[in-house]
């Protein structure tokens, strides 16, 4: 007996769904009893959006729901949420008769129908479950076993299709998985034109810039690999994928996503409300940054130009930000979503002087803006490099935050990508002293509160004091740049343990025994680390 389980998502005609199969084989020579189970516990509900570092709770509405069964439905609604689930069962091409049930209730609701199975021998059953989400209650949908079957085959002939090669390498295939969380996830669709992008689908389906670059980093970087990724058939359906869903976000940052007070808050829900109104000078930079990698890499004059005028609008908002007399920038918070000792944080200002030199190439093409950018980013890095580096023990290193007037903070945080990046990106090279000295202390004990020890320790966060794969990413880019084999080796064999079954990677583990300490799901890690193992 062989029982195979595949979950399928589909979109037809309007409606979005995903099919559950089950496909149970007799190989044996005589007729087989399965036991068969249907039900569970349900509930329809949204999630809490709880954060370590909260910005401001979004009360969860009262669970009032009303859950029936009649025929092959189970039929869940929640009278405070404009939302309905449906499930349809069927058993080969019958529908599966649901003992009927009617309940009204104020918590989740369990419903088990216990029944067996009888398969003949060299008989193969094939069980479907559907499962429908509406925003409106209403009547059931009509439609027939044939429909189903048609909807979950065109779904598979637009399921990507990997290059054999890569089914046979663990490494391609955190990339796959990673790249298909984000497009089929973590992209949410809240127009005909906007995408909204998620760090996770469970814990918090919330949009912070920071994260959703990363994110749409992976694409555009995979989009350049695709031909090593998937079958050549499915390499120009991927491709146009990519820059619908880069653009994509790209509206829903400029056009969807609110701003209270002129700047990008820290967080927000897909609908474009600002959940946390805080001022962090690396989410300002990311939006125009994406802008400018998207148009370097599909031309697509349109929509930069339909864009353009909230270039200059963002920019002057950043330079109220400005120090009085040196071309630094200060900042709410880090992008630990922590509060700062000190408002001047090294990895933003490298992020400041990056997008800068950026968006000076595109307004070659497009005159925006008045602004000397190149000279405004020359006078940001001459200003890092005056007041972020400091003694540490016979060198020097950039310190983490800075008051600008003497007073240091010495430490280093796996959100901090723009470091690690900045020989890439021309701020320096990759031999320079005081960036070295600076990526050695982050992933050394001396860098309290970010660095954690155990078999799997290395660089973390103080905002959730574990190791995390952000920072495994982070020493695997460092030990590329530097050239140090043998640590980069031993950095890829630690990401093979703490990968999850699904390919992912969360957002802590326990330093000691490599389990998930902190959102099973989180797809920024596993974007930038598949980003880095493209590099390998």
């Amino acid at each position: 007996m062989e029982i195979n389980a595949v979950y399928i998502p589909f979109h037809h005609d309007g409606m979005s769904g995903m099919t559950q199969q089950l496909t149970v084989t007799n190989y044996g020579d005589k007729p087989e009893s399965v036991p068969l189970t249907v039900g569970g516990t349900f509930s329809l509900h949204r999630c809490s959006y709880g954060q370590l570092t909260e910005g401001g709770p979004i009360p969860i509405p009262q669970a009032d729901l009303a859950v029936t069964t009649a025929n092959n439905r189970l039929t869940i609604t929640n009278r405070n949420l404009p939302a309905e689930a449906s499930l349809y069962f069927f058993n080969g091409a019958d529908p599966l008769q649901l003992l009927p049930m009617e309940k009204t209730v104020d918590r989740p609701v369990t419903y088990i129908q216990d029944t067996e199975l009888i398969v003949n021998n060299g008989e193969s059953r094939e069980l479907t479950m559907l499962c429908l989400i509406s925003e409106v209650a209403g009547e059931p949908a009509f439609f027939s076993f044939e429909e189903l079957q048609a909807w979950k085959k065109r779904a598979w002939e637009e399921t990507p299709r990997l290059t054999t090669d890569s089914l046979l390498d663990a490494e391609k295939l955190i990339i796959h998985r990673n790249i298909a969380y984000i497009l089929s996830c973590c992209s949410v669709p809240v127009d005909e034109e906007a995408v909204c992008i998620i760090t996770d689908h469970q814990l918090l389906p919330l949009s912070w810039n920071r994260d959703s670059y990363y994110m749409m980093r992976l694409l555009l970087d995979s989009e350049q690999h695709a031909q090593g990724l998937y079958e050549e058939s499915y390499v120009p359906k991927f491709k146009n994928q990519v820059q619908r869903t880069v653009k994509g976000h790209l509206l829903w940052m400029f056009e969807k996503a609110v701003r209270p007070n002129r700047y990008w808050g820290r967080a927000y829900l897909t609908n474009g409300f600002c959940k946390d109104d805080v001022f962090q000078l690396d989410q300002q930079c990311y939006p125009l940054l994406q802008l400018c990698e998207y148009y370097d890499r599909f031309q697509d004059r349109q929509t930069v130009i339909r864009l353009l005028p909230k270039i200059h609008e963002i920019l002057v908002m950043i330079m109220e930000y400005k120090d009085r007399e040196q071309w630094l920038f200060q900042t709410g918070e880090t992008p630990a979503d922590d509060e700062v000792t000190y408002p001047y944080h090294f990895s933003s200002q490298v992020l400041v002087w990056h997008t800068l030199k950026s968006l000076a190439k595109l307004n070659e093409t497009f005159s925006f803006t008045e602004l000397e950018l190149l000279e405004m980013a020359r006078l940001v890095k001459r200003d890092i490099l005056d007041y972020f580096v400091t003694p540490h023990g016979d060198g020097e290193l950039f310190a983490y935050l800075t008051d600008l007037k003497g007073s240091f903070q010495r430490y280093h945080d796996a959100n901090d990508l723009p470091t690690v990046y900045a020989p890439i990106w021309g701020f320096c090279n990759s031999d320079d002293p005081s960036w070295v000295n600076t990526m050695e202390f982050a992933f050394s004990e001396e860098n309290k509160g970010g660095f954690y020890g155990g078999e799997y320790g290395g660089l973390g966060s103080v905002h959730t004091p574990h190791p995390w794969p952000l920072g495994d990413g982070q020493e695997l880019l460092y030990s590329l740049q530097i050239g140090d084999e043998q640590r980069h080796q031993k950095v890829r064999s630690k990401l093979a343990e703490i990968v999850q079954w699904d390919g992912l990677f969360p957002e802590a583990v326990n330093g000691h025994t490599g389990t998930v300490e902190s959102r099973h799901w989180f797809s920024w890690p596993g974007a930038f680390i598949s980003s880095v193992l493209l590099r390998c």
